[in-house]
């Protein structure tokens, strides 16, 4: 284990599936949702108490029967080794407290239903002596509300017989297949405006979508940034080999930025599209200066 991080691997995602049923790819699909909405509930939650650290998760490994992908649950920052793991253990007793918050409820509905679970999370921090600042406690709504936006994705893959769980070393709960939260309804609950731009500018190719239309990931200002590309009639030439990229090329292109803002005037979102790609671009690679993350 690299220095400076902490892990424990003590929570599972489970998926329990029909045995000799059609389109085994929704399983897969839903286990991947699972993760990144889990992923978004461990960062809401450690922005909460810890704003000097992040999040990530390491996969220890994936059991055959139903299929289980155990986690690693990651801590980095200017932390001990001794806080970390108190946070890793904050971190999956409040994943817990969330996915019950949900457990008979098809949706949210109004923002303020989450108080209640704000104030059990504040508790449970509370007890477990993990703010760096107490009595200002303060949850990422936009953050968690998107946790629950891709609990519904994960489960809508599933069908009838299906059953998806959260599981740690102390409990294991099932995810309420019932629950769905759409990402207009998401928005409509805190989004209170959106600014935009447009700007001409040439950015670093760090992991292309080589068969399909998902995200892109740029280089912008040594920043990684997810990006969606619109230009069909560059991606048709792309797919079909009549433009080739290499390591360190960038695109010069439009770029169009998307700035959320919440209710309270503050941004809890940026999104980017690629609207036009007017060329390629070379670089040296070996004189790229790049921030990995």
């Amino acid at each position: 284990m690299k220095e400076g991080l902490a892990e424990k691997k003590d929570i599972c995602i489970k998926i329990d599936f029909e045995r000799g049923s059609e389109n085994p790819q929704r399983v897969f699909e839903s286990m991947s949702h699972l993760i990144t909405s889990i992923e978004f509930f461990h960062a809401c939650l450690l922005s909460s108490v810890s704003s000097e650290t992040k999040t990530k998760f390491l996969l220890a490994d994936v059991k055959e029967g139903s299929i289980e992908s155990w986690l690693s649950p990651t801590v980095t920052g200017e932390k001990s080794t001794g806080t970390k793991g108190k946070l890793v253990d904050f971190l999956n007793k409040c994943t817990e407290i969330v996915l019950d918050f949900i457990s008979e409820k098809d949706t949210i509905k109004n923002i303020d239903e989450l108080d209640l679970l704000e104030r059990k999370i504040s508790a449970v921090a509370g007890e477990m002596k993990v703010e760096e600042f107490p009595n200002v406690f303060s949850l990422d709504k936009y953050r968690l509300l998107k946790g629950y936006s891709e609990i519904g994705k994960a489960t809508k893959y599933l069908n009838d017989v299906d059953e998806a769980y959260f599981k740690t070393l102390r409990s294991n709960s099932k995810i309420n297949k019932g629950f769905y939260l759409s990402d207009e309804d998401l928005q409509a609950l805190v989004i209170e405006k959106v600014d935009s731009s447009r700007s001409k500018e040439t950015l670093i190719i760090k992991k292309p979508d080589l068969l399909g239309r998902s995200m892109w990931d740029f280089i912008r200002n040594k920043v990684t940034i997810p990006v969606k590309l619109r230009d069909e009639d560059w991606l048709n030439k792309f797919h079909q080999r009549l433009e080739i990229i290499a390591p360190g090329d960038g695109l010069h292109c439009d770029l169009l930025t998307l700035i959320y803002y919440d209710k309270k005037g503050v941004v809890v979102d940026m999104k980017y599209e690629v609207l036009k790609v007017h060329r390629k671009v070379d670089f040296n690679f070996n004189q790229l200066e790049i921030d990995h993350e």
